[in-house]
């Protein structure tokens, strides 16, 4: 019989973690986080927007979205037209406290094309909302960190909603 473990250097590579804190009650970050009309406003980075989006928010539920962009920086000094499809099922949800589902790159993104696991939970304290999001497993650093810039743009973007559904603007 043999075994097999993890370094917790190999398990940082392929893991990302990012806590954030919402001026907002739970229920408000639970509803961008599951209700479709509140995800398009926010899912995706600043450079882009949430497209053709659609999300059954239950066990065994699918959720797909295109994220578009009309002036996405190459890197080389130009700008392009993109659209980079990802999609995944709903694992778990314990409202309004735990969120699990898959994530996906669609075949002809480009993008590693294999499974990660989302999961998120979402602890409120004096009005404000802990999240604590972990996605596993990656399969290079490079894929975890575009998530990271990705995922961290976007939760740039939920506090934005957030704010302006909280305070009116």
């Amino acid at each position: 019989m043999s075994t097999a473990t993890v370094s917790q250097t190999v398990r940082a590579q392929q893991e990302l973690q990012i806590t954030r804190v919402f001026d907002a009650p739970r229920e408000l970050v639970w509803k961008a986080w599951t209700d479709p009309d509140q995800m398009k406003l926010w899912f995706g980075p600043r450079d882009f927007v949430a497209r053709n989006l659609t999300a059954e928010a239950r066990p065994g539920g699918r959720w797909r979205n295109c994220l578009h962009s009309d002036g996405f920086d190459t890197g080389d000094g130009e700008k392009r037209r993109l659209d980079l499809w990802q999609g995944g099922e709903y694992l778990e949800l314990v409202e309004p406290e735990r969120l699990v589902f898959t994530f996906h790159w669609e075949e002809g993104t480009g993008l590693p094309e294999h499974d990660t696991v989302i999961s998120i939970t979402f602890e409120e304290k004096n009005g404000q909302t802990t999240m604590n999001f972990h996605q596993t497993f990656f399969v290079t650093e490079e894929d975890r960190d575009g998530h990271m810039k990705g995922w961290n743009s976007s939760f740039d973007k939920l506090n934005d909603l957030l704010r302006e559904v909280s305070y009116g603007g």
